[in-house]
């Protein structure tokens, strides 16, 4: 209990000082489109996108770390508000939403930008069912079965029933860890997928759109928070 306390700590400082700095590549990524598009600028966009997916995978490989330790924190994450959750799938976006937002930022793609789009919207939504498929099979070979047991023997501490729960629990945590390691490297694997697709320019403006929502929806959820608490708090029972 003091090590996963330790952990939602260590990850919730790790995660303020990530946001900072997020919102400040949003900024150079913005004032990058707000300025000409030249040809001088490439090797600074190009570095500036570099910079941008280094910092993404840095919180994935710090998630990694807290699901290694407690897997169920990454699954309901209190660093969240309840308005975010809504949008966790396997412990985060779903790795669909990048190319969802690629289609509908204000792209100018050619023919043959749109088809690889789509033929990548397939593929991953396949992927997406195959992780999901997982989930279930999980759940039902490792948990189900002993959660049923202890069911019918009403709680009661029969032939170390309590012990394979115990096991049990363990087994889906393992089990989980794994799968939310997957769906990590889909996202990531798709939001390459989307900037190898596209041009510097329109990988600039792409990123700008990603971060853009991840913000609004943690600053809706921010807010939709503080409007629960002082509703609360000027109607006391």
């Amino acid at each position: 209990m003091e090590y996963s306390a330790r952990s939602q700590t260590e990850f919730q400082t790790f995660f303020r000082e990530w946001l900072i700095q997020l919102e400040l590549y949003l900024n150079q990524l913005l004032n990058l489109l707000r300025s000409p598009d030249d040809q001088q600028d490439e090797p600074n966009h190009k570095q500036l996108i570099r910079r941008v997916m280094a910092h993404y995978h840095d919180y994935f490989l710090a998630k990694a770390r807290v699901s290694s330790r407690n897997v169920f924190l990454v699954l309901s994450p209190p660093w969240f508000s309840p308005y975010e959750r809504i949008f966790l799938w396997v412990a985060g976006f779903k790795p669909g939403l990048s190319l969802c937002i690629a289609k509908t930022c204000g792209l100018e793609l050619t023919s043959d930008q749109a088809e690889r789009i789509e033929r990548l919207m397939v593929e991953t939504k396949e992927d997406e069912s195959a992780i999901a498929e997982r989930l279930v099979r999980l759940e039902q070979q490792v948990l189900a079965p002993t959660i049923l047991a202890l069911t019918r023997m009403g709680g009661r501490e029969v032939n170390g029933m309590i012990d394979d729960a115990d096991a049990a629990v363990d087994g889906l945590a393992k089990g989980m860890e794994f799968l939310v390691g997957l769906a990590d490297y889909l996202r990531e694997k798709t939001v390459a997928k989307v900037v190898e697709i596209l041009t510097t320019a329109q990988t600039v403006m792409f990123l700008a759109a990603m971060i853009q929502f991840q913000l609004r929806v943690r600053r809706w959820g921010q807010l939709r928070e503080t409007e629960i608490h002082r509703d609360a708090n000027n109607n006391p029972l």
